[in-house]
């Protein structure tokens, strides 16, 4: 199985001069899906709603008397809909954004594409007090665009997810309330094509990134999200078919109950929950789903990687024997350049997802970013995107797991750093010149799209890593971890830059191969580049919409 997902990740990094489509793929813009999840009888009020508050000024962190307050400010800032994107940039899809119909809204949660193919379901058990918020004990989906929960099953599936996760629940072991995230495959294969579960596996890491550093902000013992569990079973208590949406991720909630249960253990590297050979005791859903496109494809590499994780037998890898640093990028050509203290935030981390958003072509060189503010860009690259998962919670067996990436700056317009290719050392909180010929033209030349010049953003962060060898460790569902670990990175310098007013984007988009060799990747060396993240000042821009909804 774990061949399919190799073959695929061989794919995406030799995509610039192999085509991963065997004909040219061209989206049908006018057929393409929502940007989020209906339920068909919605509409018809088969589908209960609860709103949830929406909170102000940050939500408390929870308290045994609502624990709804704070998984509602979690969602409300991560992933419902916080503002109309109008603003004139070059991002070549924005055409029929003026019309309602043709309406894009952005999120706190950073998306590629901006398409947003996550989807959250609330579990919601009976040993919390089940009722207390108005909610029985049962299973709801997100409402992105109402924030609300929509019952979609009424009985405790608590038990069944912690079974899923590997507890024994026969002690009354495991989460009572959880969150089940999945993703819709078709919201970005329609644009992506074979390249969407690159795509969304990335996305998915940008919301667990997302929650984790608002829970940290707000108190909230978030526990690690689980990416080994019993997939095909969390698939069909949602009544899911994995070729189209599939669990991918499951983040226990230890909120304190009434009943004075200590909040939930962690599920640790080497347990084995079982995979269930047929459908599992208790409700699952029925209610069906409009697909608003009237042809959806599937994409055969895609497929197979996706489904060889979703079949892969969910053991707990232990990952520290078997990962290595990767190497450093290149022989340095120089002595090691100190960086100031990080430029301190402006914002909170509310108030950075209700801003942050992707520069799209506005760079401008004109302001050079300032040493310190790269020194806070690098130091969240590379300090906070390591996901706790179940396979590295930052605690228990597996403490000395290596970081799974590292990154590399292109520098152009920095105050007191020179323009060149340097690689960051965290633990001395330098950089370390790399030989070669300087970041313009390259950059450009190496960038397929045409949405952004890249010699006007200030600096260029590269994250690396090694892919080949987490998948070698991990098995198939590796994939999905080391993406997610890189989307977290994404995300975590996003939110570092709108905490201080700085213009950020991040690109798929590019020559892998060459990238690669630039760094000075040898031929035996499975140290590749998987995510560019541009950073500066925007130019000045003339009047601008004020869109917010919240």
């Amino acid at each position: 199985m774990t061949g399919h997902v190799h073959a695929y990740l061989d794919a995406v990094l030799r995509r610039a001069s192999v085509p991963m489509e065997g004909e040219v793929f061209r989206p049908d813009w006018a057929d393409g899906p929502r940007s989020h999840k209906v339920y068909e009888e919605a509409d018809g009020g088969g589908v209960p709603a609860f709103p949830l508050p929406v909170p102000r000024g940050g939500a408390p962190a929870p308290s045994s008397s609502s624990p709804l307050v704070a998984l509602s400010g979690m969602l409300h800032d991560s992933y419902a809909w916080r503002s109309r994107r109008l603003r004139i940039t070059a991002d070549p899809g924005q055409g029929g954004r003026e019309r309602y119909e043709g309406a894009v809204w952005s999120r706190g949660s950073a998306a590629g594409g901006g398409l947003y193919p996550c989807e959250i379901y609330y579990v919601s058990g009976a040993r919390s007090g089940g009722g207390r918020d108005g909610l029985l004990p049962g299973v709801y989906h997100y409402d992105q665009p109402a924030h609300a929960l929509r019952r979609l099953i009424t009985g405790d599936a608590s038990a069944r997810v912690s079974r899923a996760l590997g507890f024994d629940t026969r002690g009354g072991d495991g989460p009572d309330q959880s969150l089940l995230v999945t993703v819709r495959f078709w919201q970005n294969a329609f644009k992506y094509a074979e390249f969407s579960y690159h795509c969304v596996t990335m996305d998915l890491g940008c919301l667990l990134g997302t929650w984790q550093t608002w829970a940290a902000e707000h108190g909230v013992p978030l526990s690690p999200a689980a990416l080994w569990f019993d997939e095909p079973d969390l698939n069909r208590l949602l009544a899911l078919d994995p070729s189209d949406e599939s669990v991918l991720a499951v983040v226990p909630l230890p909120w304190p109950s009434p009943n004075g249960r200590e909040p939930t253990p962690e599920p640790r590297p080497g347990a084995v929950p079982e995979m269930s050979g047929g459908p599992g005791p208790g409700p699952e859903a029925g209610t069906p789903v409009v697909e608003r496109s009237r042809t959806v494809r599937y994409f055969p590499r895609a497929q197979r990687a996706h489904l060889a994780a979703v079949e892969a037998p969910p053991h707990r890898p232990v990952l520290a024997p078997r990962l290595s640093p990767a190497p450093p990028a290149g022989a340095p050509s120089g002595g090691a350049l100190p960086l100031p203290p990080p430029a301190p935030p402006r914002h909170d981390v509310s108030a950075s997802l209700a801003t942050r958003r992707s520069s799209f072509g506005l760079f401008s060189s004109e302001t050079p970013l300032a040493a310190p503010e790269l020194a806070a860009l690098l130091t969240a690259a590379t300090t906070t995107p390591h996901l706790r998962t179940d396979v590295r919670p930052g605690t228990g067996p597996d403490p000395g797991t290596p970081p799974l990436t590292d990154v590399v700056v292109f520098v152009n317009h920095v105050t007191d750093v020179p323009p060149g290719v340097y690689a960051y050392e965290p633990g001395a909180h330098a950089l370390t010149p790399l030989p070669g010929p300087g970041p313009h033209p390259f950059l450009q030349d190496v960038y397929t799209l045409n949405n952004y010049n890249l010699e006007q953003a200030a600096a260029v962060l590269v994250a690396r890593a090694r892919p080949h060898a987490v998948l070698d460790a991990a098995g198939p569902r590796g994939y999905r971890l080391l993406n997610a670990e890189v989307g977290a990175l994404a995300q975590s310098v996003y939110l570092a830059a709108a905490a201080r007013g700085l213009a950020c984007g991040a690109a798929l988009g590019f020559d892998y191969e060459a990238m690669a060799a630039r760094l000075g990747k040898g031929p035996e060396d499975d140290t590749w580049p998987l995510l560019l993240l541009l950073t500066g000042h925007d130019r000045p821009t003339g009047p601008d919409f004020d869109t917010r909804l919240t």
